[in-house]
C-alpha cells in the first residue's frame, strides 16, 4: 500500500464518534490546515474527505497565498483563509485535519482545533517533538472534548485482522518477536525513527501491548554517538543526533521488539517496514 495514499476507512475508523447522534443529512464538516514550503498538506490528508462518505470540506488555510490558491483549486472550494485561527472561529468545524509534516506546528495547530470545539482531529505524524507537547494536545482535548486519532493508517489496514486471526488459529505458530527497520535511506537513524520509524512502532504496539521498556544505541559514523553530534533535524524535528539506531522494547504481552536503521544501508528501502 501506497503510504502517500489514504484509504477512506482509515479516517473513519480513527475519527468515529460514537453515540453521538447527529442529522442524517448533514455531513461532518473539515477544515483543512496546510502550510506550503513547511511541511504543505502531508501526505494526503487534505484530500482523503473527497473520497469520504459523511464528510465535506468546508475550508483550508495556508500561511501562503500561492499555496492557498493552489489548494482550493485542488480541493475545489471557495473558502480560503491564510490564519488557521480564524479559519477554526469563523467555520466552527466538526473535524480539523492539521495536515502539515513538520512537527514544529503541530502542537499549536491541535491545540487550536481542540480549543474551537472540533470534534475530532486527524494530525499528520510525526505527532509532535516532545512529551510536553504531547501532554498540552491531549489536555485540550480533554477539556474540550476532542478525539484525536494520527496519521498511522496502516492501523486500520484489515490486512492486521487476517494477521489477528492467523496468530489466534495458530496458523503461523508462536509469536517470538517483533522486529521492525526503517527505510535506511540518507535519513537513518533517528531521523528516520522520527519521520517513517512511527509507523513500524505502531504496528508493534499493536501486536506487542504497551511498551514496559526501552534500551538503544546510538552511533554517528560508526562511534557512539555524543553531544557534540547534536544537530537541527529537517522538518521541524527538533535536536537530534545519530545517523545508526538500535533500538529494544520489552511489551506488556511478553514479547521484545527491536526497531533499527542505519543510514545509507544500501537495501533501497527494502527491509523496511515490520516482521513478526
Amino acid at each position: 500500500m501506497n503510504r502517500r495514499k489514504f484509504i477512506g476507512a482509515a479516517a473513519a475508523a480513527g475519527l468515529a464518534f460514537p453515540g453521538r447522534a447527529r442529522a442524517a443529512t448533514r455531513p461532518l464538516r473539515v477544515a483543512v490546515i496546510g502550510h506550503t514550503g513547511r511541511g504543505n498538506f502531508g501526505h494526503g490528508l487534505d484530500a482523503v474527505w473527497l473520497k469520504l462518505p459523511g464528510t465535506k470540506i468546508v475550508a483550508a488555510a495556508d500561511a501562503d497565498a500561492a499555496g492557498l490558491a493552489r489548494e482550493l483549486k485542488k480541493l475545489g472550494i471557495d473558502r480560503g483563509y491564510l490564519d488557521y485561527r480564524k479559519m477554526l472561529r469563523e467555520q466552527g468545524p466538526d473535524i480539523v485535519a492539521v495536515c502539515p509534516r513538520h512537527a514544529d506546528q503541530h502542537r499549536d495547530m491541535a491545540v487550536a482545533a481542540a480549543e474551537a470545539g472540533a470534534r475530532g482531529i486527524y494530525i499528520e505524524k510525526p505527532f509532535c517533538r516532545t512529551p510536553a507537547e504531547a501532554d498540552d494536545i491531549a489536555a485540550a482535548c480533554g477539556r474540550h472534548g476532542a478525539r484525536l486519532a494520527i496519521a498511522h493508517r496502516n492501523r486500520y489496514n484489515p490486512t492486521l485482522q487476517a494477521i489477528d486471526r492467523l496468530i489466534a488459529e495458530d496458523g503461523i505458530g508462536r509469536v517470538l518477536e517483533i522486529r521492525g527497520r526503517g527505510k535506511g535511506d540518507r535519513r537513518g537513524g533517528v531521523e528516520d525513527l522520527w519521520v517513517l520509524g512511527s509507523h513500524v512502532l505502531n504496528l508493534m504496539q499493536y501486536f506487542g501491548g504497551d511498551p514496559l521498556s526501552c534500551s538503544g544505541l546510538l552511533y554517528q559514523n560508526g562511534r557512539r554517538a555524543s553531544r557534540a553530534d547534536v544537530r537541527a533535524g529537517g522538518e521541524g524535528l527538533g535536536l537530534m543526533a545519530g545517523n545508526e539506531l538500535h533500538a529494544r522494547y520489552e511489551f506488556s504481552r511478553g514479547l521484545i521488539g527491536t526497531f533499527d536503521s542505519i543510514a545509507n544501508d544500501g537495501t533501497a528501502n527494502a527491509g523496511f517496514g515490520l516482521q513478526l
